[in-house]
């Protein structure tokens, strides 16, 4: 059995509040993948799985406050990991053998999450990728806003974006439908995408910070107080600006500065 326990959090950041789980009690997971967001006042910090196995156990539940190392969740050992390898390899025979079925151009529906206790509704804040790019599974699509967390919808598995059905700034819901994937189409750079993209964009996101695509939220702050939403120093991906950021800019003197 292992823990799973909260990370550092950044400078001087001792607490957060356990945002979204993404996977239930008695679901597999494998190492890496992305099991509960949590939301600080600075930042949101996704915790990922430290081994294949199954999340045996839930400690902290959504809305909760919970400080630095303290128990999350427990992950027991995948039962997998014990077979024989002559087993582990039929089993792998058998998924090549399906694999064709998975890759003929099947259409599959992306929903919106359960975006936590009590969260009945969410904004679109920004669409992280564009209908026709290649997307790997798991690789956030689509970033929503809600009074309590921030929350990223990801891809269900291995394809392109065919379809967009939201736009920035719409309400969505839990259980909307937001997006299509046709998976199947080159696999292979869909699964390299990540990569070439971080190759790719160095320019792009050193360009203007008014490039940057900017959340409903922030918008609001800033047209409250006379301020340049592009102004405020962002640390959500790619460099976007959140509400966090832009509450932080206004108590460091940022609506001063701009008068």
């Amino acid at each position: 059995m292992t823990d799973i326990t909260v990370p550092e959090l950044g400078e001087s950041v001792t607490e957060a509040t356990v945002g979204q789980w993404l996977k239930a009690t008695g679901d597999t997971v494998s190492k890496d993948e992305i099991l509960v967001e949590l939301e600080t006042d600075k930042v949101s910090v996704e915790v990922s799985a430290p081994e294949d196995g199954t999340l045996s156990a839930i400690d902290a539940k959504e809305g909760e406050t919970v400080n630095i190392g303290a128990l999350l969740g427990k992950i027991s050992k995948s039962k997998t990991a014990a077979r024989p390898a002559a087993e582990t390899k039929a089993s792998a025979s058998s998924k090549k053998a399906d694999a064709p079925a998975a890759a003929t151009g099947q259409t599959i529906d992306v929903a919106i999450p359960t975006m936590g206790e009590s969260v009945a509704e969410g904004t679109v804040a920004a669409l992280l990728k564009q209908v026709g790019d290649a997307v790997a599974r798991d690789e956030s699509l689509i970033e929503i806003e809600t009074d309590k967390v921030a929350i990223e919808v990801p891809s269900p598995a291995d394809g392109t974006v065919a379809e967009f059905l939201v736009a920035e700034g719409d309400t969505v819901t839990p259980g909307m439908m937001v997006a299509r994937i046709t998976t199947g189409a080159d696999m292979a750079k869909a699964a390299m995408a990540p990569e070439l993209q971080a190759e790719a964009k160095p320019a792009t996101a050193a360009s203007t910070a008014s490039d940057r695509p900017v959340a409903p939220s922030v918008r609001r702050i800033s047209a409250e107080n006379g301020i340049d939403p592009a102004a405020i120093p962002g640390t959500g991906k790619g460099g976007r600006a959140t509400k966090g950021d832009a509450l932080a800019y206004l108590a460091g003197g940022g609506a001063s500065k701009a008068m």
